[in-house]
């Protein structure tokens, strides 16, 4: 298949949208499709030789005149199959062009929650990361195929001498959806050392909060690292403290690297993980039980969470699944014409 990979984001930094436009491109070039991913230039690095790299400015809205006779004349000058677009932003404009594409196979994943969502009508398939997600779109054909993850077993990070165990880590953007501020307040009721992985606007905010609350020997701002791999094999488990998430990278990446996760109530922790190892509330103490289990106990219970993680949550899984959305579209488009 010629396959158009269409993402509009003009985030500077990789988010997990970001990062699965790429290697879902990626995996798919791996399988012998044509792939071109058009993005922002500075979300078309790490990518499988094959995928051809279109470079759009991507900073005008979803309803810019430019960006959409820029996306129209890309897709007529390249004989797509199909065209899949990545996110809300990608989404609608792929939505605004349907009048000019009715010949094409039209694919959208949506990736986080929204107050308004594109039309699944306009699709011939719609994609949600999670269950709730599909749920929270609520519109008929949606379907759910998780994020694929790729995660290599590294050797432990080196943490201080002084760590006392257990050691929790968190991972994510230093902003205040992912509730660092929540957790911060709620392991002064914990045992052990909370490291949190992560840069952001939110850093010294935080970071006076730990202050404030008496914990520079025992919760560290640790940036932005590069090897969580690394930390998550130097830690005994993961907890995540988002308000919400589309889907949780860290949780996949923690499971399937046999660690225990603790996580309040956002996708996809709260649709595999035991319902006694998802926290839902406001009261940091009660969040603190939930961080003084014992891991071991943890790793044992979430055995079923880690075997859905390795037979679910791979870039091939995801592919596979991909390939088969468009094979339905295909024979969907094939029908109506």
């Amino acid at each position: 298949m010629n396959i158009l990979m269409l993402m509009l984001s003009d985030n500077p930094d990789t988010g997990g949208m970001e990062k699965h436009a790429r290697e879902l491109s990626s995996e798919l070039a791996r399988l012998g499709h044509t792939v071109t991913l058009a993005a922002a230039s500075q979300h078309l690095s790490d990518l499988e030789p094959a995928v051809k790299a279109r470079a759009l400015d991507t900073g005008g809205s979803r309803n810019s005149p430019f960006l959409l006779l820029t996306v129209l004349r890309l897709i007529r000058a390249n004989g797509f199959d199909v065209i899949h677009a990545q996110g809300t932003k990608a989404a609608f404009v792929l939505q605004r062009l349907t009048p000019f594409t009715r010949s094409l196979m039209r694919v959208a994943t949506i990736h986080g929650f929204k107050s308004r969502y594109p039309k699944a009508a306009a699709f011939h398939q719609l994609i949600a990361v999670s269950q709730a997600l599909a749920t929270d779109i609520a519109q008929p054909g949606v379907t759910v195929i998780y994020n694929g993850v790729s995660v290599i077993p590294q050797a432990p990070a080196l943490l201080p001498k002084e760590t006392e165990r257990p050691v929790w880590l968190a991972v994510g953007r230093l902003v205040s959806v992912k509730g660092f501020d929540f957790l911060i307040r709620t392991f002064q009721y914990c045992p052990g050392t909370l490291l949190i992985a992560g840069d952001g606007p939110e850093r010294q905010r935080l970071a006076d909060l730990i202050s404030s609350t008496h914990q520079s020997e025992t919760v560290k701002l640790l940036g932005f690292r590069s090897d969580v791999p690394a930390l998550m094999a130097a830690a005994d488990g993961v907890v995540i403290s988002s308000e919400r998430e589309g889907f949780s990278y860290v949780c996949a990446e923690a499971l399937l690297l046999g660690k225990p996760v603790i996580s309040t109530d956002v996708p996809i922790a709260n649709e595999i993980l035991p319902e006694k190892h998802i926290f839902r509330g406001e009261d940091p103490k009660r969040f603190a039980a939930y961080l003084s289990q014992d891991t071991s106990t943890l790793v044992a219970e979430q055995a079923e969470a880690q075997a859905f993680a390795a037979d679910q949550l791979s870039l091939s899984s995801m592919a596979s699944q991909t390939l088969n959305v468009y094979q339905r579209a295909i024979a969907n488009l094939v029908s109506i014409h």
